[in-house]
């Protein structure tokens, strides 16, 4: 089953940019590792969850797309938005005041990354909560990381066609869709007539790790 954000971080799918973050907040000091002895494990999937839940919901632009379309998030673009960053941030600061371990980051955000060329150590964070990103040498700043593109793959159109019934067609419905191993839910709206064009907005960010959109062409049978 495709993953609820909205359930993930326990909020209302009516809830404002101010009860998602209250909710990301509450639900980072809750699952950190140092707080659920024993089962450090369990707390660090739970931590992870709930970053990429956020990592849409607290991102407006994400949100919409994902209310529209069902399309999942990368949990390595908490750091792409100013809002998704400062929220991170804040629990950081959260983190450092308390005294908690920050290495688990590491497991949760390393290899997205390095994947980019970059690496990070979050033990440094201290109770600043700002993220510095090091490759060759050389420090940046979340905001520098997140506008790089250097060794990613170049934007691409991903194409597809989804065959639908004459009642899924007037009755709007919903298609799973995967691709590289990632599954997308594509909201398919009610009305679409046969030819007609569902956009997933830079969702080949989730799929293809690269900058691009997928779009369906509409069959109806």
């Amino acid at each position: 089953m495709a993953r609820d954000y909205y359930e993930t971080l326990g909020v209302s799918r009516s809830a404002t940019d101010a009860d998602i973050k209250k909710a990301y907040r509450r639900l980072a000091m809750k699952y950190h590792p140092d707080r659920n002895p024993g089962h450090e494990k369990q707390a660090t999937e739970q931590f992870k969850e709930i970053n990429e839940a956020y990592g849409v919901l607290g991102d407006p632009e994400k949100r919409q797309q994902y209310d529209r379309y069902g399309t999942v998030g990368n949990v390595g673009d908490i750091f792409g938005s100013n809002n998704t960053r400062a929220g991170f941030e804040g629990v950081m600061r959260d983190f450092g005041g308390l005294g908690l371990d920050l290495g688990f980051l590491e497991s949760i955000f390393g290899d997205a990354l390095r994947g980019r060329g970059y690496r990070v150590s979050f033990g440094d964070m201290g109770g600043s909560g700002r993220v510095k990103f090091r490759r060759g040498g050389r420090t940046a700043n979340a905001e520098q990381t997140a506008g790089d593109t250097s060794g990613q793959p170049t934007s691409k159109t991903v194409r597809y066609e989804l065959a639908l019934t004459a009642e899924e067609a007037e009755k709007g419905t919903r298609k799973r869709l995967t691709r590289n191993g990632r599954r997308l839910e594509v909201k398919v709206p009610a009305g679409v007539k046969d030819g007609s064009v569902v956009k997933l907005a830079n969702a080949c960010r989730v799929t293809d790790a690269c900058e691009g959109d997928i779009v369906i062409r509409i069959k109806v049978k």
